[in-house]
């Protein structure tokens, strides 16, 4: 399954460094969409965590 996600240009920027840096480290091409499932797999396994990232400040 394929889907779209829009995203601003700074975010696709910061993709893309991370991207590029990923390829200088491991001298290995990896595309967006594997990068992404990566991030998207390590917030997954860290629920708690992440959601913790959307909460109110004025809730702690």
């Amino acid at each position: 399954m394929c889907s779209s996600v829009e995203i601003t240009e700074a975010t696709n920027d910061r993709l893309e460094e991370l991207q590029a840096e990923i390829r200088r480290e491991t001298g290995r091409n990896v595309p967006k969409s594997v990068v992404l499932e990566r991030i998207i797999r390590d917030a997954y396994e860290s629920k708690d965590e992440t959601i913790e990232l959307f909460r109110d400040d004025s809730e702690s």
